[in-house]
């Protein structure tokens, strides 16, 4: 039986979430756990999940946690705090308020949901894309101005879109302007996160 922490945040304008929306939006309440635990019955049964809030019992139940669901977390001596931990997995794709990763005890992975934005991320892509291209900007600024000015573009089709970092969102966005006939160049970048 592995025993698992779920630590949720309540909302607060300095932290994630930062709206009511948000903390109803990213909870792991324990019929939403029952609900995706039923097309898993096999792993659920090997699970003993505590529920939490923010840091309440954070301290007493690490002690015999061996993994940790959460956003954010203490990471001050975390090796002592939590001495059974072997997994951390983070409900978000990134990582970066994590960093550096020196606080990472020896033996623990630290997973994430890489990815889990990208179909959403692929069509903000796309409109910012067609907006740009369309000169909405400098419509909007014309309107707040009372300004008219013929503002003229041509239609997307047979341009380049240059796709810097082509990850999880950077693939969506090159899978939607291939649906508007752009024609797509992607160029990968690589971050990492050392532990020192």
């Amino acid at each position: 039986m592995y025993k698992v922490h779920i630590k949720n945040n309540h909302f607060a304008p300095d932290t994630f979430p930062n709206t009511a929306e948000g903390e109803e939006v990213f909870t792991i309440t324990p019929e939403r756990f029952e609900l995706v635990a039923k097309d898993y019955p096999e792993a659920a049964s090997q699970m003993d999940v505590f529920f939490d809030w923010d840091t309440d019992n954070f301290v007493s139940s690490m002690a015999e946690a061996e993994v940790l669901i959460c956003w954010n977390l203490p990471i001050e001596n975390l090796a002592t705090v939590a001495p059974k931990l072997k997994w951390i997995h983070i409900i978000g794709a990134g990582v970066e308020h994590l960093t550096p990763m020196t606080w990472l005890p020896e033996g623990v992975t630290l997973t994430n949901n890489k990815g889990v934005h990208a179909a959403k991320g692929g069509e903000f892509g796309m409109m910012s894309i067609l907006m740009l291209h369309n000169h909405m900007p400098a419509i909007v600024s014309n309107q707040t101005t009372a300004t008219y000015d013929s503002i003229y573009s041509t239609p997307i089709a047979g341009k380049v879109v240059v796709v810097i970092g082509v990850g999880s969102i950077g693939k969506s966005v090159s899978s939607c302007t291939k649906n508007g006939s752009s024609c797509y160049r992607g160029y990968p970048t690589r971050e990492y996160y050392p532990r020192s």
